[in-house]
Parts: C-alpha cells; structure tokens; sequence
C-alpha cells in the first residue's frame, strides 16, 4: 500500500510538472517575432484649411522617414477601407500632408493612414478623422 501511494504521488507530481508544456500553444517562431514588434512612432490627423472647405491629412511617422504611406478611405460606417491615395514621408522628419476630399452632401468620409510593416516595426493603422458635410 505504501509503495502505490509513493508510485501515485511521484506520477502526480510528473504530470503537474509537464502541465505547462502541454497548455502552451503551437504557435510558429514567425508568429512570436512578429507580435513583438512595436508599431511605428508617430501619428495622423486632418483638419479644414480655414474655412474654406479643403480638408488635409497630415502628420509625422519618425520611424518611416522618406517612403511610402498609404491613405485609405471609408464612405459609411459599415463599408470597408478603400485605396484612397500613396504618399511620402519627408527624408528629414518624417511628416507628410496631403489633400483629402469631403464626400457629397449629408455623407460621412473618415480618412486613415497605413504605414507599412519593415523587418523592425509592424503594419500600424492611425485613423486621421471623419469629414461630415450637410
């Protein structure tokens, strides 16, 4: 009797050491490194130039300076992000602005930046802002 109680107690024990190992998940090296990547330092606004009905997106991506961002575009809250226009980070700073354009009448455009992942940081997503015209 007391030998099956130490058999119990010794595979117990080894089963509750090897716990942890079967609970983690199967995920890939590739998926680990890139959920430890920062998003890029920055970010993306827009505003009305005076009163005067032109509407700019701008802002400053200090880790993506000189190349490429993206400018997608929503027409309805339920509609998804379209292509809207590429444009380039400065060399020196890293800022852009670009023109952006209200919809039609009593509609709702909101207006985001995507910045493309690199071997550093990953694909980060910054919502500029809506414009809504009556």
């Amino acid at each position: 009797m007391r030998l099956t109680r130490i058999i119990a107690a010794i595979v117990a024990f080894a089963l509750l050491a090897m716990a942890p190992l079967a609970l983690t998940t199967g995920a890939s090296a590739a998926d680990v490194g890139e959920r430890a990547k920062p998003k890029h330092i920055g970010f993306a606004t827009g505003k009305e130039l005076g009163n005067t009905n032109k509407f700019i997106a701008y802002g400053k991506w200090s880790t993506h300076k000189g190349k490429n961002i993206t400018v997608q575009r929503r027409a309805c809250g339920g509609c998804s992000w379209k292509f809207y226009k590429k444009t380039k980070t400065s060399a020196a700073k890293g800022s852009f602005r670009t023109r952006i354009a209200p919809g039609k009448r009593g509609s709702k455009v909101c207006y985001r930046v995507v910045v493309p992942g690199n071997s550093k940081y990953k694909l980060t997503r910054d919502v500029a802002g809506c414009i809504t015209t009556s």
